[in-house]
This record gives C-alpha cells, sequence and structure tokens, in this order.
C-alpha cells in the first residue's frame, strides 16, 4: 500500500470517528473540533486521491 493511501485513509478515519465520537455524545461538540474534523476528511481525500493518482 501507498504512503499517501495509507495516509489519507488513516486521516478520513480519525476525522470521521471524531464526528461519530460527538453525534453519539462520547465527546462534547465544539464548532473548532468540527473544523478539525471536516478539514481531516478534506486532506483525507486529497491525499487518498494523490495515492491512487501516483499508483498509475
Amino acid at each position: 500500500m501507498n504512503k499517501w493511501l495509507a495516509g489519507g485513509v488513516l486521516c478520513m478515519l480519525v476525522g470521521l470517528g471524531l464526528l461519530l465520537a460527538m453525534v453519539v455524545g462520547v465527546i462534547a461538540p465544539h464548532l473548532g473540533l468540527s473544523v478539525v474534523s471536516y478539514g481531516l476528511l478534506f486532506v483525507g481525500v486529497f491525499c487518498f486521491t494523490a495515492g491512487v493518482m501516483g499508483k498509475r
């Protein structure tokens, strides 16, 4: 597995985990934490795409 692919998947999973923890109520929802979570998802998608394009 490419390191860009692995990094992208890891960023997306961490961001999704934070969002789900806020929805379930494990951690208190904060605007800053939401922005960080969506930022991690955004960065993860770009890293994953770079990994896919790098394999071609």
